[in-house]
């Protein structure tokens, strides 16, 4: 069955997570990771593209994409195979490296640009590894002056220059969603959906949910649909009939 196409962008930038086929991990070291941020700019060099944001976890990776030119499907070909020849060949893996097809979303406003980056950055802190501040692998350090392959210019002029970028990312160092309305958490795995649970409810916690008031039960229920995840990612991950969690829903 042929792949849907992906949805265009009016403004050229888009939210891409390139995943690890089976969520194999991509990068053993941090010469994987050099080694695909070298291919990242060579491929920034030959299709033009802009990179406004990115992080490298050991799975996946996320880069917000500047593509004025509209070479977004030309450029993440060139830049992932060949990473995946180089992966292959290094730690004797068959088949494919990266899952298919690659999720993409748009962005289309300047608001959504800024959270877009904002949450992207944020993804070391959200799953417990450092502060995104101290990420080496990841364009919150090319915002806060280091020489990487992050094209800060557009972002940084929004914000007011580099105190405005730190000053934006304090608001929310921990954002549920890549911005409202983002599709991103329909296709996480569900220990990443069970990190925005657990954000999503505080204190209240997922091991209440069965024990407490039909009216409280359902307000939470809610608070993990608003988060941005869906009906079924939340009966497994709460262990909730799904009719229990439509009815709360009001779908």
């Amino acid at each position: 069955m042929p792949h849907a196409a992906r949805k265009r962008s009016e403004s050229g930038f888009y939210h891409v997570v390139p995943k690890g086929e089976s969520n194999k991990i991509i990068f053993e070291d941090d010469e994987d990771r050099r080694r695909y941020l070298d291919l990242l700019a060579e491929t920034k060099d030959v299709s033009g593209i802009k990179v406004r944001g990115y992080v490298l976890m050991s799975n996946h990776t996320h880069l917000v994409v500047d593509d004025e030119s509209g070479k977004l499907s030309e450029a993440m070909k060139y830049l992932h195979e060949r990473y995946a020849m180089y992966f292959k060949e290094k730690v004797g893996r068959a088949g494919r490296v990266f899952r298919k097809p690659l999720w993409s979303e748009p962005i289309e406003s300047d608001e959504y640009l800024l959270a877009a980056v904002r949450y992207v950055d944020a993804n070391p802190a959200v799953a417990g590894i450092c502060p995104a501040s101290a990420y080496e692998w990841s364009s919150a350090r090319d915002y806060l002056g280091r020489n990487g392959v992050t094209d800060t210019d557009l972002v940084l002029d929004m914000l007011g220059g580099r105190e405005g970028f730190i000053e934006f990312s304090r608001r929310d160092p921990m954002p549920l969603s890549a911005y409202p309305g983002s599709t991103l958490s329909r296709h996480i795995t569900d220990d990443e959906a069970l990190r925005v649970a657990k954000r999503a409810l505080g204190e209240t916690g997922l091991d209440a949910l069965e024990g407490m008031p039909a009216t409280k039960r359902n307000e939470s229920v809610r608070d993990l649909l608003d988060a941005g995840l869906t009906i079924n990612q939340v009966a497994r991950i709460t262990g909730l009939d799904r009719h229990i969690i439509q009815r709360a829903s009001g779908r």
